[in-house]
């Protein structure tokens, strides 16, 4: 018997979330650590090889906020590995269960920004207000995401795919009238 094919829609939907639960963390990630590399590198003149910023924290994240970001983002990226496989048959409901989490996490996160009270103290600037609406645009689109991946994976197509044979074709019932 041979085993049902990827359908496209499977990997569009791994690609999907793969790029929203896994790429985009880690290049925020990367950049955030670059800033903190490159301040930490800076020195000051005639001061010698002496870091310029040392012990500044010019990012306002803790370091373990970011490596919670990375641990998430690469084990998101096992989950995907393993839902392209196909292989265990049930890294289906694996993916759903963790696109979901992820978007209930970043639901979470962009509630409690919008919600909170901003410190008069800090500052308000513009900048504030556009990481706002961004902050709402990734909420939107993880939305969608996980609702694609949700829908397209509960198909009759994702799981035959997932359960590596097609269900055998019921026998058709005699009608009344013949």
């Amino acid at each position: 018997m041979q085993r049902p094919p990827r359908p496209f829609g499977v990997t569009l939907a791994i690609i999907a979330s793969l790029l929203l639960f896994t790429m985009f963390p880690l290049m925020e990630v990367g950049m955030l650590l670059s800033v903190r590399l490159h301040f930490a590198n800076l020195t000051l003149e005639g001061a010698g090889p002496q870091p310029f910023a040392m012990g500044a924290d010019f990012l306002g994240i803790p370091d373990s906020k970011i490596f919670l970001q990375a641990i998430i983002a690469l084990v998101f990226l096992v989950i995907a590995i393993f839902a392209w496989r196909g292989r265990p048959s049930f890294m289906r409901y694996v993916l759903i269960a963790a696109c979901a989490g992820l978007t209930l996490f970043n639901i979470l996160n962009v509630v409690v920004a919008q919600l909170s009270q901003q410190n008069l103290a800090d500052g308000i600037s513009s900048l504030d207000s556009i990481l706002n609406s961004l902050s709402v645009g990734q909420f939107v689109i993880s939305l969608l995401v996980t609702f694609y991946v949700v829908w397209y994976l509960n198909r009759g197509p994702a799981r035959a795919f997932y359960r590596g044979y097609y269900l055998p074709v019921p026998p058709e019932a005699p009608t009344a009238g013949k």
